[in-house]
């Protein structure tokens, strides 16, 4: 079973340029579903996974404490690579086809202010050195192009056009779009690129990754979500501070600031319209907050 996974996770990696973390997503789920078959049928062959496996393979993760978001994920893998071995003339039919996805509770997004966002740009103590202004950009980066973390680790140099002030994003599925962005980033940016050619220029690091790490490499992941959640534990309680919150704080503030639904989806990168109008509700449960807190009638 291992073999057709291993395969499968080379034609994403190498055919479909697929994310390290969606990469790294397919094989978790795909081991552990291959670990659950063979628990109860050691000699078991993908071919012999029939629709019932799969569902008692869902109601085991969901009994097991899995949240809805990861079995939904899980499964999501498992047709993924059903559709790679099919094509691949390796099965006849998809097993996973026909099993639902259990339903998830609809949770609105997080994000920080735009008051706790100013405080962090105006007061947090950045250092000078290259780290510093890295950390900065980043977080700058962020909050004011929306993007995705996946899709700021995979910048490149030949990726900002100082010139007219955009940025080439590679999104899911490998789809471009051009980005704009302001005086702030434009200024943060080129501070940036003279530090990182001054840092860098007598010693051996990636020539073509925008942010690098200490050792000169592409930064990963890891660190970046270190770093945001660190960076905004000083001026925000929200427990949620990871780098996709300021991906929805960026929608938020967009969305405040009048700016179209259609404008805010060709931004953030989504497929359809539908994705982006949870941000209406997020700005909604805003505005009943500040009206429960702030109307002299509204009292119990």
């Amino acid at each position: 079973m291992l073999i057709w996974i291993n395969d499968f996770l080379h034609y994403m990696l190498a055919q479909r340029g697929c994310s390290p973390r969606t990469h790294e997503t397919y094989r978790i789920a795909l081991n552990d579903c291959a670990d659950y078959m063979r628990a109860r049928n050691p000699n078991i062959s993908w071919t012999e996974v029939d629709t019932l496996c799969v569902r008692r393979w869902v109601a085991w993760m969901m009994e097991n404490g899995y949240a809805p978001n990861t079995v939904n994920k899980s499964l999501s893998a498992l047709r993924s690579f059903y559709k790679f071995l099919l094509r691949e003339g390796r099965v006849s039919v998809d097993p996973a086809r026909l099993v639902s996805n259990p339903k998830t509770p609809k949770r609105l997004p997080t994000f920080i202010k735009e008051s706790e966002m100013d405080l962090l740009f105006s007061h947090y103590p950045f250092s000078d050195d290259y780290i510093g202004c890295r950390d900065r950009t980043l977080l700058l980066l962020l909050y004011h192009t929306g993007i995705r973390a996946a899709e700021l680790l995979a910048l490149n140099l030949q990726d900002i056009r100082e010139s007219s002030n955009t940025i080439r994003v590679t999104g899911k599925g490998n789809k471009q779009r051009i980005i704009p962005y302001g005086k702030e980033l434009a200024e943060a940016l080129n501070r940036y690129l003279s530090l990182r050619a001054a840092t860098y220029s007598s010693l051996p690091h990636d020539e073509v990754a925008l942010f690098l790490n200490k050792r000169g490499q592409r930064l990963s992941y890891t660190s970046l979500r270190k770093m945001v959640n660190a960076t905004l534990s000083a001026v925000t309680t929200q427990q949620k501070r990871s780098p996709h919150v300021l991906r929805h704080s960026f929608a938020t503030a967009m969305l405040s600031g009048g700016a179209q639904l259609e404008a805010i989806r060709q931004l953030l990168g989504h497929e359809s319209v539908t994705t982006t109008a949870i941000y209406t509700h997020t700005t909604l449960a805003e505005l009943k907050e500040q009206y429960a807190r702030s109307h002299p009638h509204d009292e119990e």
